[in-house]
């Protein structure tokens, strides 16, 4: 008569120690970025149309997203390309005034303009374009007619 008292026991005892199952989570994803809601990424500037386009060798690209801010970098140079989501005149106009001596860029896209940095004997050209509610800067060794072809390349993907 022990043997079914002590199996009692033991059942009652695994039962008050089990862990229940865990409820179900009801926590919802965070909400897409604006980058993330307007589909664009370092794939939309892959390295073989970049490179070509502003005639330098580049490889495997590294995608930088920050807000609405996709950032592309390449090995092979020191080329990048910035994708903003969202922009504006307004935003445009305070990414313009980051430039001390950027130039209009008139009839290329709804506005832009290119801005150059020496550093020693290296040269980097800055142009940015916005079509809509995109904005597109090529920051490249390369020439600002190579840059403006690549704008025009990238928007005509999107």
């Amino acid at each position: 008569m022990m043997r079914p008292v002590l199996a009692a026991a033991v059942l009652a005892l695994c039962a008050c120690t089990s862990t229940p199952p865990n409820p179900p989570t009801t926590e919802q994803p965070p909400p897409p970025t604006a980058t993330d809601s307007a589909g664009v990424s370092c794939a939309d500037a892959p390295a073989d149309v970049v490179g070509t386009a502003l005639g330098l060798r580049l490889n495997h690209p590294r995608q930088t997203i920050t807000d609405n801010v996709v950032r592309c970098t390449y090995d092979g140079g020191t080329t990048e390309v910035r994708f903003v989501t969202g922009a504006d005149a307004a935003s445009f106009a305070e990414s313009r005034a980051e430039h001390s001596q950027a130039t209009d860029l008139p009839d290329f896209h709804d506005e832009a303009y290119r801005a150059t940095a020496v550093t020693g004997e290296v040269v980097q050209t800055a142009v940015t374009a916005r079509a809509g509610t995109v904005q597109i800067t090529v920051t490249t060794g390369a020439t600002a007619d190579r840059a403006q072809g690549l704008i025009n390349d990238l928007f005509a993907a999107l």
